[in-house]
């Protein structure tokens, strides 16, 4: 069967919708929450954005910074952390975290 069509995908993604609708979580916590790898949270995410923009609603994706020189990935429109600052070139970056707007 095709994982995208799978039941257990779709029971996935409204996990991920019930829990930020609590309030703005990263992937490694939904991760956890939903022993998911993060790589899988960060796809069912992407899916979770499109679902709830056909409903009205969007997912708010709070960006990632530099902890060396504080830039912010603003125009980042993908769930994934980013792997380096373009900016300093260094690798260690607040990752973001996800809410329901």
């Amino acid at each position: 069967m095709d994982r995208l069509n799978d039941t257990g995908g779709a029971s996935i993604r409204r996990r991920i919708i019930q829990l930020l609708n609590t309030g703005p979580l990263g992937a490694r916590e939904l991760s956890r929450e939903l022993r998911q790898s993060e790589k899988e949270i960060h796809a069912h995410l992407a899916h979770v954005g499109r679902s709830l923009k056909a409903g009205g609603r969007r997912l708010v994706i709070e960006p990632p910074v530099c902890l060396n020189c504080g830039f912010i990935f603003r125009d980042r429109s993908r769930p994934q952390p980013p792997g380096q600052c373009p900016r300093c070139r260094k690798t260690r970056i607040r990752r973001p975290r996800y809410a329901i707007g």
